[in-house]
């Protein structure tokens, strides 16, 4: 009788890697596939300072495009470092920096970031906010103002 009964239990020590791996990959920022594996082909994603709202897996693969400038951590290997981080049943809540790095020979960061993310029964992001102190300022600012979405409710 309980033999056709399927468990719904999900590991979270299994998003908990998931997670880890992910900043890993990230971190390392040398295997752009890889991170993109860990989105759904569905997958929202919102640069909440930039102002921008990414609709799915190509949106944010072309937004995050490792392959666009040239990227390079000034010290040390490793492009970002986890501050603190909170995961439960689907989410992942991560704070820390991106090391200092250039970019097309532009000197960028140290940012602080907090990265939000959501995921599905597969361990798959549907859902990332990013929220990256992104310096200096005058560079960043003139995205879409997404503060409007809360005047219209």
């Amino acid at each position: 009788m309980l033999s056709g009964c399927v468990s719904t239990y999900k590991n979270s020590s299994d998003l908990s890697q998931a997670v880890d791996e992910y900043f890993r990959v990230y971190s390392e920022r040398n295997d752009f596939e890889s991170l993109m594996s860990f989105y759904s082909s569905k997958a929202h994603f919102e640069d909440i300072i930039y102002g921008n709202h990414l609709e799915n897996k190509a949106e944010i693969r072309n937004f995050l495009a490792w392959d666009k400038g040239e990227f390079k951590v000034l010290e040390g290997d490793k492009a970002l470092t986890i501050t603190n981080q909170v995961v439960g049943e689907y989410t992942a809540v991560t704070e820390g920096f991106f090391h200092e790095f250039s970019y097309d020979g532009q000197k960028l960061g140290p940012w602080l970031f907090v990265i939000v993310q959501e995921f599905n029964s597969q361990n798959k992001i549907i859902k990332q906010t990013d929220w990256i102190n992104y310096t200096p300022r005058k560079n960043f600012l003139g995205g879409k103002n997404m503060n409007n979405e809360l005047i219209k409710k």
